[in-house]
């Protein structure tokens, strides 16, 4: 590429990005008016494929803008600059004060990084455990920095001995003399309006070819008459008045699939695909899925309200599930302010297909806070986008909240293996080094999990020195907005690169 047309498609680029980050939202001010501005360049940038673009530009021995997302516009003008021979304008953010801001919010988050690592470890405690401060003190020594509290599970008393065990942890650690080296953070994560299978009596298997029936109803049912379908109720059934035939389902994790094929007033009946070659056994309280759908539930609700008041003496941070709209953020600040909890901070977990898309209204809305990150939930995502795109999704997401300047969270069966078995999978090893991209990662519970803890801290302690976030070819991902496209089944890939 001629360097005279280089030049003039960098300078068209920048008048597109400069037009963006004009129009921040008025009401926010100050640092949250420069990321956002920010956010919205780059959103802008990413509408376009560049790829030629940066190849060009690497050939000439200069910046690719690979690494650009914390400073959009001072990038694009140190080469538009260099290119054109004159002096550089100033822009903000520049990298210094990107990076400034990154890591005030990281450790507004998630406290103080540890020596030798930037990246920090959240682990998801078990309140069945025999002795939880003993747990909790070897996590600690392991190098655990978040604890995870996970509303799902057990009561609320449960959840309090949980925050307890933590806090005399560190309290027994300390009297031996050896203190961790900052204090640990607390996460209480609401399990928000969760689509399972409800509860029922025996045994079912199920293959590829057999039908199931879910009931609009919370109760179960015996047998349908005149058939051996089996007819299982489902956690929230008012979720089933919008589910039509010919859309997807995914239960326990995708392990089967299928589509439904028929709608009653009494229940829906699915069609299963998978699994091929052999029938699994189908456990009550399994996660249901209808990948593409937005179903009428609310990312609050009223189990999750009742606990933020328990929360609310322990958490530091709070976990939002299955967000799908700027507006769930509001209503969750709302709810810690009436509590007086104006400065906690909340984690907005994306794993719908829904949440992606508006990720950016979802990332303005949380630089309204004081302390905001986001969760790369890939367990539901993967189900939500197709494991096809899964990989595209995530490094959406974590790009969108660099140039946001918010702290992400690398989640959902990392080390897994070694957590439940004791013994990683080698593809497990490269996941989890690979979560240096993001600004903590999280460990889910297992017998192994301080194993996997005190891997998972050396891992990330030597990815540290040679490994800073990533550096990309910018092929163009459709821009994330609210409309109708939300509501439809998603094309084979939404995202072309990150």
């Amino acid at each position: 590429m001629e360097r005279s047309v280089l030049l003039r498609r960098l300078e068209e680029l920048q008048d597109q990005a400069l037009r963006a980050a004009a129009a921040v939202p008025p009401s926010l001010v100050g640092d949250a008016a420069t990321s956002a501005a920010n956010l919205l360049a780059y959103r802008a940038l990413r509408t376009r494929d560049i790829a030629d673009i940066q190849v060009a530009l690497a050939d000439l021995g200069l910046s690719s803008l690979g690494r650009l997302e914390p400073n959009v516009l001072d990038s694009l003008e140190q080469v538009r600059a260099w290119l054109a021979g004159t002096a550089p304008r100033a822009f903000v953010p520049s990298r210094e004060q990107a990076l400034r801001l990154q890591e005030e919010r990281t450790v507004r988050l998630f406290g103080r990084p540890r020596p030798g690592r930037t990246t920090r470890i959240m682990v998801t405690l078990d309140h069945t455990v025999p002795d939880p401060v003993l747990h909790c003190i070897e996590l600690l020594r392991a190098g655990m920095d978040v604890a995870r509290i996970n509303a799902a599970h057990g009561r609320p008393a449960d959840w309090q001995a949980l925050a307890d065990a933590v806090r005399h942890a560190e309290l027994e650690l300390e009297r031996q003399g050896t203190p961790p080296p900052r204090r640990c953070h607390i996460l209480f994560d609401l399990s928000g309006p969760r689509l399972r299978i409800g509860t029922f009596a025996g045994e079912i298997r199920l293959g590829a070819g057999d039908r199931l029936r879910l009931l609009r109803s919370a109760e179960p049912l015996a047998g349908s008459p005149g058939d051996d379908i089996p007819a299982l109720p489902c956690s929230h059934p008012e979720a089933l008045r919008v589910i039509a035939p010919g859309h997807p389902v995914a239960i326990d994790d995708g392990k089967f699939a299928g589509t439904v094929v028929a709608v009653t007033d009494a229940w829906v009946e699915i069609l299963l695909e998978t699994p091929v070659g052999r029938q699994r056994r189908l456990r009550p309280e399994k996660g249901l899925n209808f990948p593409g759908v937005a179903l009428p539930l609310p990312a609050l609700t009223a189990d999750d309200i009742a606990g933020l008041d328990v929360a609310a003496g322990f958490a530091d941070l709070v976990g939002l599930s299955f967000v799908h709209a700027p507006a769930d953020i509001s209503r969750l600040a709302a709810e810690l302010d009436i509590r007086g909890l104006h400065n906690h901070g909340i984690v907005a977990k994306i794993e719908t297909r829904a949440a992606a898309r508006r990720l950016v209204p979802i990332l303005l809305e949380g630089l309204r806070r004081p302390s905001f990150g986001v969760m790369v939930a890939r367990g539901d995502l993967a189900i939500e986008v197709g494991w096809d795109d899964l990989a595209l999704y995530q490094e959406a997401i974590l790009c969108l909240a660099e140039a946001a300047h918010l702290p992400s969270i690398w989640a959902t069966q990392v080390l897994e293996t070694l957590a439940r078995h004791g013994m990683p999978a080698r593809p497990e090893i490269t996941d989890a080094a690979a979560a240096t991209r993001a600004d903590c990662v999280m460990l889910n519970k297992g017998p192994h999990v301080v194993a996997a803890a005190r891997f998972l801290d050396r891992l990330l302690s030597s990815e540290h020195r040679h490994r800073q976030k990533k550096r990309e070819l910018f092929r163009e991902f459709i821009a994330l907005e609210e409309g109708p496209r939300d509501l439809e089944p998603a094309p084979s890939a939404v995202f072309h690169g990150c």
